[in-house]
């Protein structure tokens, strides 16, 4: 069931998306060009406001938003699933979760962004086993404010950052997590939660591993690597 539509609500400058889907083996391709493109899942006062609602497994999914003040909002639930992000522009609004309340296993996300003065709030998991999830981040730009939540076993998460006062902030729960950091710009500001959470029956030790490569002046970096139980 796929229902997909694009209306303008707010302004004559806005594009919309709207879209509901369940089902299996999809292919999507969504490609959104202009200034204050929105891809929806609620938001409210900015216009929009609701569906956005992604369900399935073996699902293909590349989206590219290419514009400054961009908005992406929405609950999905995915498996098996490859998704591909790309995002050119300032001042874009990024807030979106992944298995929530439902397993969202075999993930593979690959997540670009070109430009400054983004907000990006994303979460990985949640309520239900998430396991095997391969993340790459590719970052371009200053004064990015990124935060991300993975509660996922045996997850290999990269970074590639260039660019000036960028504040990322990750949280990364469960067994088995790889967390490889390449940042290159000054006064960045970096925060890392690693806990290795609980071991699936049988296993004595679930590891956490972090890489970093840092270029940079005036930067603040701050890790917390533990056992859950510590």
């Amino acid at each position: 069931i796929l229902i997909f539509s694009a209306s303008v609500m707010a302004d004559a400058t806005d594009n919309e998306i709207f879209l509901q889907q369940t089902g299996d083996t999809l292919t999507l391709t969504i490609d959104q060009v202009g200034y204050g493109n929105k891809f929806c899942g609620t938001i409210s006062s900015g216009a929009c406001a609701s569906d956005m609602t992604i369900t399935g497994s073996n699902i293909t999914f590349n989206l590219d938003q290419i514009g400054n003040s961009n908005q992406l909002f929405g609950p999905i639930v995915l498996g098996s699933s490859a998704i591909d992000m790309v995002f050119t522009g300032d001042s874009n609004i990024f807030d979106w979760n992944i298995g929530d309340s439902t397993a969202a296993d075999n993930m593979d996300l690959d997540l670009a962004v070109t430009g400054d003065s983004n907000t990006w709030n994303f979460d990985v998991g949640d309520q239900a086993s998430a396991t095997f999830l391969n993340y790459d981040l590719t970052l371009t730009g200053s004064s990015n404010v990124f935060t991300t939540v993975v509660n996922s076993d045996n997850v290999k998460w990269e970074w590639d950052i260039t660019g000036g006062s960028n504040d990322i902030n990750t949280t990364q729960k469960d067994s088995d997590q790889i967390l490889i950091v390449e940042y290159d710009g000054d006064d960045g500001n970096i925060d890392i939660l690693q806990s290795s959470g609980t071991c699936p029956t049988g296993v004595t030790s679930c590891s956490g591993k972090i890489d970093l490569d840092i270029t940079s002046d005036d930067a603040t970096i701050t890790i917390n690597q533990k056992d859950t139980s510590d």
